[in-house]
């Protein structure tokens, strides 16, 4: 079952799926140097984290852009991130239920 979280934003609070940041870049990453972590993209599953000589940028493997730079509006809700996190949490689900059946 789904974790939730409240973030609060300029417009008021939204509730979100709770999920760890899993990129290997961001948590290469000096904390400081890291996007805030109110930004959907830092734990989506279709976020794909890349540092290049312009700095630290986010493509989204679902949208297919770069859905966020530093100078960039930050993301907080985004349907494709909740969808994604949905749709892993699901897939672990039905691992679990194989292997339990396979036992």
């Amino acid at each position: 079952m789904a974790e939730f979280e409240t973030i609060t934003h300029p417009f008021g609070k939204v509730k979100r799926r709770h999920a760890p940041i899993e990129s290997p870049t961001l948590l290469a990453l000096p904390e400081d140097q890291q996007p805030p972590r109110v930004l959907g993209c830092t734990s989506c599953p279709a976020g794909s984290w890349y540092l290049d000589e312009s700095g630290l940028a986010c493509h989204c493997q679902i949208r297919r852009y770069v859905s966020w730079q530093p100078k960039q509006k930050t993301i907080i809700p985004c349907d494709d991130r909740e969808q994604a996190l949905k749709d892993e949490e699901d897939g672990a689900s039905e691992r679990d239920h194989d292997r339990s059946r396979s036992s």
